[in-house]
């Protein structure tokens, strides 16, 4: 596959983070569902309702509600139950994984899932366009008996289940009758999630309504007697349908989200989730030579106010943030943090020492499609300037501009739009770092990185924490990129919903699936 493809893909949960910011497979109601309707505002359409296909992040919303996964999420960041009951790895080495089916469970169209058809899900979900594919496309997939599906990875991964997690998408299983004909998946549900998607009450583009699944295996956790999804492109009518009580969620932004300060009726909850800054792409030295140079790139790090970006950039919606981890995700190192303190004299004292008293200039591509990142990325070129380093900047007015732009290898550093993060450090710090991630055009070869990560891959249980600082420490040490800001995501929402809350080491809040009203 080409990597423009790969990234447009692999990329997808970011541009779905940003967006979100600025017939078949139906069964019948549910007798038990509760009596309260929800809805969703969100600021763009799905691009489709099939999981292999679909944007990840907040596009949740359009797929959660109809498609269980094999397994879930607990707050306290724990993998739990969904479709499966059992699973873990088989032996030592991070390599196979086994899942066990929890009995009865079926459809929406009322068939029983079986083995069998999780295989065939999975199967075809690895050859889907949408952004975790890559992910699944190197796994082998078996079924030794109607209730055991075994995963085989050809090198280790030390946090497999995720994958079968809702934020993955891979575990969202889809019916035999939909895979039959997969063209419908676009616009129908085929899934065995608490809810069915009904297109006869939607309007594509619109609004997206589910209704309660009889055949769904817990009927208590069917909350809603209808959930919708309403489609509101900008952000302050967003704002108003919520005081208003027309929706009762949405995604917030940090000039929106003090509008509801004080309400008695409306809450906000916010987590950092991402980091935003430079990646430094070329540590080979091809376009900008001094880049090479580990006091060069650690130059730059000292060279910037991050308090001070943060506060003018984020308001109280972003943290400071010296490493590419955040607090709350398993990577994040204390350490790490504090080893860039704001020191222009310092900064200085590095690049005399590397050659470049004198200062020198580095091209970067970002996104003016993102007012956050281009002001930010302004305000790290002023700090820079500061102590002798250029950066002569050129801007991308969508993403495909951004991703066409980076392919180009023109560009010794990038900002990537609106950030990186929110996932284990195994995944956060692969497309990044790794000499075979996405984003490391220059194909430059770290042996440190790639000996850190390797030792979390074959990480247990027990070892696992300190393996994911280590590595964060060794990018953070060799100044690998130029962080500077956490920047939270923001959820806004009624209060009569309960249950409206970020699981730890989750980039997202709860499922609406699992709120309650009342």
């Amino acid at each position: 596959m080409k990597r423009s493809t790969v990234l447009h893909a692999s990329l997808g949960v970011v541009a779905a983070l940003a967006l979100a910011a600025c017939g078949g497979g139906q069964g019948d109601s549910a007798s038990g569902a509760g009596s309260s309707a929800l809805t969703i505002g969100m600021s763009s359409a799905p691009n489709s309702l099939d999981p292999a296909q679909i944007a990840t992040g907040p596009f949740l919303n359009y797929l959660d509600p109809a498609y269980a996964t094999l397994l879930t999420r607990n707050t306290d960041g724990t993998l739990g139950a969904g479709l499966a009951d059992k699973w873990g790895y088989d032996g030592s080495g991070n390599t196979t994984f086994r899942l066990h089916l929890r009995g009865g469970v079926k459809f929406a169209d009322g068939t029983p899932i079986t083995a069998a058809d999780v295989v065939g899900s999975f199967t075809y979900f690895q050859k889907g366009s949408g952004p975790n594919a890559s992910y699944f496309r190197p796994l082998t997939f078996s079924a030794p008996d109607s209730s055991t599906v075994v995963v085989k990875s050809p090198t280790p991964n030390p946090d497999m289940g995720a994958l079968f997690t809702p934020q993955f998408l891979g575990g969202a299983i889809i019916s035999p009758a939909g895979l039959k004909t997969p063209k419908k998946l676009a616009s129908a549900t085929f899934g065995a999630g608490p809810y069915v998607y009904s297109a006869a009450q939607s309007v594509s583009g619109d609004h997206y309504v589910y209704l309660p699944n009889k055949n769904f295996y817990d009927q208590a956790a069917v909350h809603f007697k209808k959930i919708t999804v309403r489609v509101i492109p900008n952000i302050n009518s967003q704002v108003q349908a919520l005081k208003s009580g027309q929706i009762d969620f949405m995604f917030g932004t940090p000039d929106v989200a003090p509008t509801i300060a004080g309400s008695s009726s409306l809450a906000e909850v916010k987590k950092p989730v991402t980091w935003a800054g430079l990646f430094l792409l070329d540590r080979k030295g091809t376009v900008v030579k001094g880049l090479a140079d580990v006091r060069v790139r650690q130059a730059l790090n000292y060279a910037v106010d991050r308090d001070a970006i943060t506060k003018a950039v984020y308001g109280d919606y972003g943290t400071p943030i010296s490493q590419p981890a955040m607090p709350g995700f398993d990577g994040f190192s204390t350490s790490a943090n504090e080893m860039y303190p704001y020191d222009p004299a310092k900064a200085k004292e590095l690049l005399a020492a590397a050659g470049y008293a004198g200062g020198l200039t580095i091209p970067v591509n970002y996104g003016s499609f993102d007012p956050t990142t281009a002001k930010l990325v302004q305000a790290v070129q002023g700090q820079l300037a500061k102590v002798g380093v250029t950066l002569k900047l050129t801007a991308a007015t969508n993403f495909g501009g951004w991703i066409n732009d980076l392919l180009t290898k023109k560009f010794a550093a990038t900002a990537l739009s609106p950030g990186q993060g929110g996932d284990a450090n195994y995944y956060a710090q692969q497309s990044g770092f790794t000499k075979t991630g996405i984003m490391n055009v220059f194909g430059v070869d770290d042996p440190d990185v790639d000996a850190a990560y390797a030792k979390l891959a074959s990480s247990n249980a027990q070892s696992s924490p300190a393996a994911a600082k280590n590595l964060t420490e060794v990018i953070t040490r060799q100044a690998l990129a130029l962080p500077v800001s956490g920047a939270d995501l923001i959820v806004m929402y009624n209060k009569k919903l309960h249950g409206v809350q970020f699981p730890q080491g989750s980039a997202l809040p709860t499922s609406a699936t699992v709120w309650t009203a009342g």
